[in-house]
């Protein structure tokens, strides 16, 4: 069973004559909007991946996937690369090597830095058909003068708009936000995170994406650029490490961690978000399959959405006992307590004490504790 079509895993599958219910990851949230903070928004459709330079298999896995498969078109865009790499390999044989292994077979190249041949409409022809889009590492500003407000920058917001993916590590992480970290054009532009110029892509508001973050200790260069530019979400991504952004929510995906610099902090230990003072420097971290939501800007957890209401009525047509993947050994159980429903495992004489959980729309309910999500449908059996 493939999970990485979408961001939702499929955990545990239980079924029982009428019902099956399925716990599955986190949904966006409900949670009420404090819309006097600035938001970051992510693309209406399509997909972005964000990486912090190098690439695992899971993350390859994932941009193949949603690039299409086999039927995938991929145009691979080298700009940031500089003039010895580009005249050491003119046709681009070595990348396209590299995405062949990868699976993919319909692969075309852009690249230029003619500002006049940039916006004809032969040069975007193949973005017009496109279900993916793969941006170099190398130095970002190259990408952002070269394609910044032309035809290109058009029809790479048509990729997504059709649903395609967009990706990138390292310089095509930074290219990425709308804040071009790391992207002044000097020698030593790539260790100053403000730079000049400050545009990116902005396929997400208000962001700026740092990269190599960790391996390269810049965890506390972002405090330099929110100093000047409040407005901003801090993303820094370490290498073997990305993003996958999907509407106005991302999940970590890779081997190492995401920094999160948006003016709070929060522990999984505590499970609890804290608003910072005004100019305490902190930022904390999230690995492999944490969740984040862009648009209110804080981590993804079940324990900050708001429970829908529903009925005693309601709740009794979900009481029940319920066999986990269709063994007749683990059962578990669906009950009512002190009006709250509840999920209650049970392992052959061992039964757990209930847990509560809560409706978040109809057939789906959520619990706080384990980040468990359940969706009940109809057996066709």
């Amino acid at each position: 069973m493939n999970i990485r079509k979408s961001p939702l895993n499929l955990l545990i599958k239980l079924s029982l004559f009428s019902f099956l219910v399925l716990i599955i990851s986190c949904q966006n949230s409900v949670t009420k909007i404090d819309i006097t903070r600035p938001q970051s928004i992510g693309p209406k459709n399509g997909a972005l991946l964000i990486g912090g330079g190098g690439m695992t298999d899971e993350m390859w896995n994932v941009f193949f996937n949603l690039a299409g498969e086999k039927s995938a078109k991929l145009v691979v865009i080298p700009t940031a690369f500089d003039e010895n790499s580009i005249n050491y390999d003119p046709e681009f044989k070595i990348l396209k090597r590299q995405f062949k292994a990868r699976g993919f077979n319909d692969i075309g190249f852009m690249h230029t830095r003619d500002s006049l041949i940039v916006n004809t409409d032969e040069f975007v022809k193949p973005l017009k058909t496109a279900t993916a889009v793969w941006f170099t590492g190398g130095r970002q500003w190259r990408t952002a003068d070269t394609y910044l407000h032309t035809k290109v920058h058009i029809e790479l917001k048509n990729v997504l708009n059709r649903g395609g993916i967009i990706g990138g590590h390292s310089a095509g992480a930074s290219i990425q936000g709308s804040y071009l970290a790391r992207g002044g054009r000097d020698l030593e532009g790539g260790y100053k995170i403000i730079s000049n110029p400050e545009i990116g892509f902005g396929f997400v508001t208000n962001t700026a994406f740092d990269q190599h973050h960790l391996a390269r200790n810049r965890h506390y260069d972002m405090f330099d650029l929110l100093k000047i530019r409040p407005e901003l979400l801090g993303v820094g991504i370490d290498e073997d490490t990305g993003i996958l952004v999907q509407g106005n929510e991302f999940e970590v995906i890779g081997n190492k961690y995401v920094a999160i610099y948006d003016g709070t902090f929060w522990s999984p230990y505590f499970n609890k978000i804290d608003t910072l003072e005004t100019g305490k420097n902190k930022f904390y971290i999230l690995k492999n399959g944490d969740k984040y939501n862009l648009k209110e800007r804080r981590v993804q957890r079940n324990t900050f959405l708001m429970p829908k209401e529903i009925s005693t009525g309601d709740q009794k047509e979900y009481v029940g006992n319920y066999l986990f993947d269709k063994s007749k050994v683990f059962w578990n159980n669906i009950v009512i307590e002190n009006d709250t429903l509840k999920f209650q495992i049970v392992r052959r004489n061992i039964i757990k004490e209930p847990i509560p959980i809560y409706a978040y729309k109809k057939d789906l309910f959520f619990d706080t504790d384990a980040e468990l999500w359940f969706h009940f449908k109809r057996d066709s059996l």
